[in-house]
């Protein structure tokens, strides 16, 4: 009887516990390193969309000042389209510094980017990572 038993307790297959903890384990300590270089790359393509926006405003900006000089049709409505957003008042541009941040209440609601023009005419784009506001005393976008 004995016999009988003894081949089917060798025939069983399974993980042991500690086997099971090791894999666990290794699995913790990726996703220790993973999630928060995940939210940098998150974060850094946030802001790049931000800047390329700021970029494409300034761009658009530039080329209806230079075919209307009076600005009478250089308003953010009339630019919109150029610029690739919808959601515009109907202010007319003067000038910038030109700005992006995120809405509140959304994931990105503590960024923003901005353009600036000094009075040397150099162009620089800054970015601000802890609120939706931005100004030339932030650090320039990497």
């Amino acid at each position: 009887m004995l016999k009988l038993l003894k081949p089917t307790v060798a025939n069983e297959a399974g993980f042991t516990l500690m086997e099971l903890i090791v894999v666990v384990l290794i699995v913790g300590i990726l996703a220790a390193v993973g999630v928060p270089v995940y939210l940098g790359y998150v974060r850094d393509s946030r802001l790049a969309e931000a800047k390329a926006l700021a970029g494409a405003t300034l761009t658009a900006s530039q080329i209806c000042a230079q075919n209307d000089p009076a600005g009478t049709t250089c308003t953010l409505t009339n630019l919109a389209q150029r610029i690739g957003v919808t959601n515009v008042a109907t202010n007319r541009f003067g000038g910038g510094p030109l700005t992006v941040a995120g809405q509140a209440g959304t994931n990105v609601a503590n960024m923003a980017a901005g353009v600036f023009i000094n009075a040397a005419g150099v162009v620089t784009i800054h970015c601000n990572t802890t609120s939706n506001a931005v100004v030339v005393g932030d650090p320039t976008c990497g």
